[in-house]
């Protein structure tokens, strides 16, 4: 009989166990929602471009340009990969191409919302590639120049929403500032301004590694972003955009080279989830 009260208890923890357990399955569980969006864009612009290998003058031509990548945005983060292909049509002093192949990786976290959460400010860094070609056919043999950056960067983006509706549950219209600095990467040029005689050695490994200059530089150049994005209600954004890319040996190496690209694009961005 004195084993009765204590069965009593185990059975109402068991119950009072059970009875918790099932509404914790029955609520509904909070997850951060993911959005992704898959980029795109077109754009024509200004090449400005300066090789000491070919003269002591900058070139300068018209330019068109493209890009894909995918965003992806959770809570306070977003990530970026974007590839671009410029392509500069050099006019003056002579005449020839101008051809900038990106790829860029980003990571921002959104560590600032303001007054009625319309400012926002980001911060992060990343990683980029840039492959340069510059062809001049009346060159000769001697008419493909080339260059490559690999740089890290530090980013910084200033993000304003403005024209709300939907009782203000929804922006049309964002207002997008960034600002690109490559805090240093490794430069990789051959040892003359234009490519080498590769029958020299038909193995162009070989070539690359004993001939051509592989260093490292700090601050080699800067990117702007500016962009007025339009929000659609069913998640696609289309905005317009002013980007200007600059990079720059500057005095290192055997010849100076320098490349600028001014860009007006029109984005896409297609949400798909």
């Amino acid at each position: 009989m004195k084993l009765k009260p204590l069965f009593l208890a185990v059975a109402m923890l068991l119950a009072t166990q059970a009875f918790s357990q099932e509404n914790e399955e029955q609520q509904p569980v909070r997850k951060t929602p993911v959005s992704v969006w898959l980029n795109g864009g077109v754009g024509v612009g200004i090449a400005d471009a300066y090789d000491k290998g070919v003269a002591p003058m900058s070139m300068w031509g018209l330019g068109v340009g493209g890009q894909l990548g995918v965003t992806v945005d959770w809570h306070r983060f977003h990530v970026q990969e974007e590839s671009r292909a410029l392509c500069g049509f050099l006019l003056k002093p002579i005449s020839g191409f101008d051809i900038d192949v990106q790829n860029r990786v980003e990571f921002l976290y959104r560590f600032h919302d303001g007054k009625r959460d319309r400012l926002h400010l980001w911060a992060g860094g990343g990683l980029q590639e840039d492959a340069f070609f510059r062809i001049i056919p009346s060159l000769g043999n001697a008419s493909t120049s080339t260059a490559v950056f690999v740089n890290l960067n530090a980013e910084a983006m200033v993000q304003y929403d403005f024209a709300f509706i939907k009782n203000h549950t929804h922006n049309l219209l964002t207002l997008y500032g960034k600002l690109t600095l490559p805090l240093g990467g490794i430069i990789e040029r051959p040892p003359y301004a234009f490519m080498d005689n590769y029958t020299s050695d038909i193995n162009l490994l070989n070539t690359i590694l004993s001939s051509y200059e592989i260093q490292g530089m700090a601050f080699p150049g800067v990117s702007t972003d500016l962009r007025l994005q339009f929000n659609l209600l069913n998640g696609n954004k289309i905005g317009l955009s002013y980007r200007w890319d600059y990079l720059t040996t500057r005095k290192r190496g055997y010849y100076r080279f320098d490349n600028a690209f001014h860009t007006i694009s029109v984005d896409f961005m297609f949400k798909l989830n």
